[in-house]
C-alpha cells in the first residue's frame, strides 16, 4: 500500500507536498511546550489544556467546512465510525494523558524519547496491516533518528529518573502516536477527507475528555480577559492542534504512514530552537550533534538507497 502511494500519479510534486506537510506539522508539534508552560501558568491541567485544544479545533474545522460549503465532507458512514473513535481516543487519551503521566512519573528527558519510539510501532505495525515495505532506509533512518532523538532530550547531559511503571506508561504514550497514525491511514484507506477525519478526531476527543476538563478555571480565565485570552486560545489551537494535525493527516495522501512518521520526528528539533527563541536556552554539544542526527536521518530518508547511495552522491557533487 505505501509503496503504491509515492508510486502513483502524484509524482515529484506530490511527494514533495507530502514531504513539507510532515516536516511543518512536526514543527508545529514542536511548539506545544512554550503554549504548555504558558497555560500552566494559569493553573490549567495537561487534560484541561487538551480539551481546550481539542474543542476549539473542533469548532474552527466545524464552522469553516459549513461557511464554505463543504458540507459533504462532513458525511461519515456509520460502519466507519471505529475509525474517527480510532483516532479520538488514540491521539486525546492514548497519547496526551498517557505522556501527561509519563511526565510526572518519569524525567522530562526520559518522556520525551519514550514518546519519540513511536515511528517504530509505526514502522513495524503497518507492514502487516497495511503491506508497507520496512525497507533498510526506513530501518537506517529510525535508528539515526532515534538516536538524535536522546541526544536531543538532553538525558546524555543531565541522566534519568525513571521505574518500571513510568517506562511502560510512556511506551503506551508512544504506541498512543503510533495508533492514531494507523487509524488515520484506515479512513484515508476508505476515501476519507484529512479534513473530515480531523472533525471527527477533534469532536470524539473533546467528549472523552469532558470528564477531566476543569471548566470553572476555563470560564474564570477567560471572563478576566476576554480578548486577550480568546485571541491566545485560537493560537494555541492552530499551533498545537488544528494545523499539525491536518498537516500530518494531509502528508500520508502522498507516503506511507511510516515514513510519515519519521520524517514527523524533527519535533524535538523544533522545540529546541522555540525554546532558545523564547526563553534563552542554550543547547549543550550533545544536543546540537542530536540535531545534526535528526536533520541526517530525514535527508536520509529522501535519498533513495539509503547510506550506501551516499558516497555516489558525493562523487556526484564533487565533479560539479
Amino acid at each position: 500500500m505505501g509503496g503504491d502511494l509515492e508510486k502513483s500519479g502524484m509524482g515529484k510534486s506530490g511527494r514533495a507536498r507530502g514531504v513539507f506537510s510532515a516536516l511543518a506539522a512536526g514543527c508545529f508539534w514542536g511548539s506545544v511546550g512554550v503554549f504548555v508552560r504558558i497555560m500552566t501558568g494559569f493553573g490549567y491541567s495537561p487534560l484541561t489544556i487538551l480539551f481546550v485544544r481539542v474543542s476549539i479545533g473542533f469548532a474552527i474545522l466545524f464552522v469553516v467546512l459549513i461557511v464554505t460549503g463543504k458540507r459533504d465532507l462532513l458525511y461519515m458512514r456509520l460502519k466507519d465510525l471505529w475509525c474517527f473513535i480510532g483516532t479520538g481516543v488514540s491521539s486525546a487519551i492514548l497519547l496526551n494523558l498517557f505522556f501527561s503521566l509519563s511526565t510526572l512519573m518519569n524525567s522530562l528527558s526520559l518522556a520525551a524519547i519514550l514518546l519519540s519510539t513511536a515511528p517504530i510501532f509505526v514502522v513495524m505495525l503497518s507492514a502487516p496491516i497495511f503491506g508497507e515495505r520496512v525497507t533498510s532506509v526506513k530501518i537506517q533512518a529510525l535508528v539515526i533518528c532515534f538516536a538524535g532523538c536522546v541526544l536531543t532530550s538532553g538525558i546524555v547531559d543531565n541522566g534519568a529518573v525513571f521505574s518500571a511503571k513510568g517506562v511502560i506508561i510512556g511506551l503506551i504514550a508512544g504506541a498512543g502516536y503510533a495508533l492514531y497514525s494507523i487509524m488515520t491511514r484506515f479512513a484515508l484507506n476508505r476515501g476519507y477527507d484529512s479534513l473530515t477525519i480531523n472533525v471527527y478526531s477533534f469532536g470524539i476527543g473533546a467528549l472523552v475528555s469532558i470528564p477531566f476538563t476543569n471548566f470553572a478555571l476555563i470560564a474564570a480565565t477567560v471572563s478576566a480577559e476576554p480578548g486577550k485570552m480568546a485571541v491566545f486560545l485560537v493560537l494555541h489551537t492552530l499551533c498545537t492542534s488544528l494545523l499539525p494535525y491536518m498537516l500530518f493527516t494531509y502528508s500520508m495522501k502522498f507516503m506511507d504512514t511510516g515514513k510519515a512518521a519519521i520524517l514527523v520526528s524533527i519535533e524535538p528539533v523544533a522545540a529546541t530552537v522555540f525554546g532558545i527563541a523564547f526563553y534563552g536556552e542554550i543547547p549543550s554539544a550533545v544536543c546540537v550533534a542530536g540535531i545534526a542526527l535528526v536533520l541526517f536521518a530525514l535527508v536520509l530518508l529522501n535519498v533513495p538507497g539509503g547510506l550506501a547511495a551516499l558516497p555516489g552522491a558525493a562523487r556526484s557533487l564533487r565533479r560539479r
